[in-house]
């Protein structure tokens, strides 16, 4: 496995740390079967790599931690969920010793749509990860 991979899915277990999170997970085509809320999923939105002289490579990936509410409140429920997986990041910003750092970076707008579970809000959640990896190892 890759790196990034490592990455990707060490931020998706600090995100099942989440008292009462539902689903979790790195495969976003499986969002629209969700049933247990809130939801969210680890994407990689993008990285830049740059070389060390030190035979390594170091890396700034965002991640786009796109989160699934239903709720009546949904503004509320997001600002929870947002501040419980800012929490649990920055207990552990090294993501278990594969990253240099790890923050939350920003936040996307709402969107609403309907799946198997009925309407619900879609909103992203950034996260910036610095990491570094030996030349010739992804």
């Amino acid at each position: 496995m890759s790196k990034g991979k490592d990455v990707r899915n060490a931020l998706t277990v600090e995100i099942q740390k989440v008292t009462d999170i539902g689903t979790t997970g790195s495969r976003w085509h499986h969002w629209q079967k969700v049933q247990r809320f809130p939801a969210a999923f680890t994407i990689l939105e993008s990285d830049d790599k740059e070389r060390t002289p030190f035979r390594s490579k170091e890396v700034t990936a965002t991640y786009r931690i796109a989160t699934i509410i239903r709720g009546d409140n949904p503004e509320d429920e997001f600002d929870d969920l947002r501040d419980a997986i800012e929490t649990e990041i920055e207990d552990d910003p090294s993501l278990g010793g594969l990253a240099l750092d790890a923050w939350v970076s920003g936040t996307g707008d709402f969107a609403t749509t309907t799946i198997i579970a009925g309407q619900v809000y879609v909103r992203d959640i950034f996260v910036t990860v610095v990491y570094r990896y030996s030349r010739g190892s992804p």
